[in-house]
């Protein structure tokens, strides 16, 4: 269906236009002024706050890190009410886990909580570890705080160093919370992305910052100094009055002075750390700091003028590329209120509303294919249900006029045949009930290490009867040596007597159908193969969907409700399998299942 063209001219194009071009002029001039009246009135308070922002720029990223480290470290276990212990192997998992999850651990160990024996510990270098059960000294403030801990930072490496710690809590199983603490958990951290992220950056040209620990000892520094890192500096003015104000703003007298770092003057903001106590320095010589002015000056002014005339030339563009993608999506929907499911949009935005219009076509394919499905269900289920119901229906009447007499041996077998149409109709009642549960997420099925043999022999035995009738010679090649598979073990068999039931329905008398494996990249594959009357590459595409059947001269007095295939790909897939099909009219079919191999 082709839409139609709508006016140029909107109510909702220039109303937004309007708002936007407000929007966004009006704040740039707003922006504009106000900096250039702040830079013109007070250049050292501009200084200052450069340096605070930059300052508080780092403790966040500080605070980041500690918060996504130890973050990473929390955990909550679950396990039974009457156990407070985690196995030694799940520890060295976990721990394992820590390790390959976050690049800055280092070393990580569980501890006993409250007593702080070690349990388990793994390195990332795998060099040799203390023995297990020693106290980890920072065990008495995590326990008194019962919470987490960030131990004094260590300069022993190359790169500074920190233990962080937290509590491990035992799931209450009344409130799928966190209950009472069961271990301590500990990493040695690596301070290296903040050590680069401080000697990094800068203000200006000649700006840079220093970073210490609550003590004064040098974690990190951008200046051009030589200054070994754990070196104390509180014996710098600004750093003892940062460590002991928690901030300076660089507005003092005291603020400005020559620094030994640069050997030249310098203005100094800083802030401390309230988790760590740890401090961050700027200091920006003042050569640089005032030689910034104008051109701080000239930038905004330019980028006043820019953003402005980008605003002009962009908002009627803005304007018109949001609003007609929205009146296509409306004619589009008013074209499927009244049941024109062929309806599509053509949006080429290359953004969300491309999407937007990507999935409304998708959505009017899938109202088109359920108005499908219904009109599907509503024949299979009238043809199929019909038949069974008057066969029960029919026999059942003959029985109570007395046709077959006092129950004689005609009975029996009027009431066998019932019997068996009654099972055609719980069978698609069955495959029914299964697809809905699949639809709505309750399918369950329960993985574990089985042999998978078993099922598809029991199948196999189990469908040699029906195999006989047609004089099909049904053969299982089981090597013995087949390994063992993730699956449910009733799953499988429902599986196989479906591709093998398929097999010998679909294979003409005096024919042959095999089972036999493949394993091959940690997947066990089981082929179902015969030489049956195969089918089309169009019928393969199709065949595994709702209701689908193959209906060929051959195939259309074989009874089928269509859904069996739709279930067995279902099963598959939610054990982590494939399944898949190979088939040429007239040579027969081979249906291929693979499974992981269980570790």
């Amino acid at each position: 269906m082709k839409l139609k063209k709508f006016p140029k001219r909107s109510k909702l194009r220039n109303r937004f236009l309007i708002l936007f071009t407000t929007l966004a002029v009006v704040p740039v001039l707003v922006l504009g002024a106000t900096a250039l009246y702040s830079i013109d009135l007070s250049h050292k308070h501009d200084v200052s706050q450069l340096g605070l922002l930059l300052a508080e720029q780092k403790i966040n990223e500080i605070d980041k890190f500690f918060t996504d480290n130890l973050g990473i470290l929390e955990l909550t276990v679950d396990i039974a009410e009457n156990q407070d212990t985690i196995a030694h192997s799940q520890q060295q998992f976990l721990l394992s886990g820590f390790l390959s999850s976050n690049s800055a651990f280092e070393r990580v160990s569980f501890h006993q909580y409250p007593n702080g024996r070690t349990t388990a510990e793994r390195s990332k270098d795998q060099g040799e570890l203390p023995p297990l059960g020693y106290l980890d000294p920072n065990i008495a403030e995590i326990v008194k705080n019962r919470g987490q801990h960030i131990a004094e930072a260590s300069y022993a490496s190359d790169s500074p160093a920190i233990r962080l710690s937290t509590l491990v809590h035992k799931k209450d199983p009344n409130t799928n919370k966190a209950g009472e603490p069961i271990y301590i958990v500990s990493a040695d951290t690596s301070l290296s992305s903040l050590v680069s992220s401080i000697e990094r950056a800068g203000l200006g040209t000649a700006g840079y910052l220093i970073l210490v620990d609550e003590k004064g000892h040098l974690i990190a520094e951008g200046s051009p100094s030589d200054i070994d890192r754990g070196e104390n500096l509180k014996y710098l003015p600004s750093i003892n009055r940062i460590l002991a104000n928690k901030s300076i703003d660089g507005l003092s007298e005291e603020d400005v002075y020559v620094s030994p770092l640069s050997d030249t003057e310098v203005i100094t903001a800083g802030l401390v750390d309230p988790r760590t106590n740890w401090a961050v320095v700027v200091e920006w010589p003042t050569y640089d700091a005032n030689a910034i002015l104008q051109d701080m000056r000239n930038r905004v002014i330019l980028f006043t003028i820019a953003t402005l005339l980008a605003v002009l030339v962009i908002a009627p563009f803005v304007a018109s590329r949001l609003i007609n993608p929205i009146r296509k999506l409306e004619n589009a929907a008013k074209a499927i209120e009244k049941g024109d499911f062929d309806t599509e949009v053509d949006i080429n935005t290359g953004d969300e509303l491309e999407d937007l219009g990507n999935t409304f076509n998708k959505m009017t394919k899938g109202l088109k294919r359920l108005e499908e499905l219904k009109d599907e269900f509503v024949f299979v289920a009238t043809h199929e249900l019909r038949s069974p119901v008057t066969v029960i229906k029919g026999y059942l009447s003959m029985l109570k006029e007395g046709d077959a007499g006092k129950l004689p041996d005609t009975a029996s077998d009027m009431i066998n045949k019932a019997d068996m149409a009654n099972q055609r109709l719980a069978q698609l009642v069955n495959d029914l009930l299964e697809i809905a549960r699949s639809e709505a997420g309750k399918l369950e099925i329960s993985v574990s290490p089985v042999d998978i043999t078993e099922p598809i022999q029991s199948s196999v035995e189990e469908l040699q009867p029906l195999a006989d009738e047609k004089s099909i010679q049904l053969t299982y090649e089981n090597p013995g040596n087949v390994p063992q598979v993730l699956a449910e073990n009733s799953r499988i068999k429902e599986v196989t007597v479906n591709l093998v039931g398929n097999a010998i329905k679909y294979t003409q008398e005096g024919g042959w159908v095999k089972v036999w494996h493949e394993v091959k990249d940690g997947m066990v594959t089981t082929h179902v193969e015969d030489n049956g009357f195969g089918m089309s590459e169009e019928a393969q595409k199709k065949l595994f969907q709702k209701f689908y059947r193959v209906q060929t001269e051959k195939t259309k007095s074989i009874t089928g409700t269509g859904l069996g295939l739709f279930i067995v790909k279902q099963i598959i897939e939610k054990m982590n399998g494939k399944i898949w099909v190979e088939s040429k009219e007239g040579e027969g079919s081979k249906f291929s299942f693979s499974l992981p191999v269980a570790n």
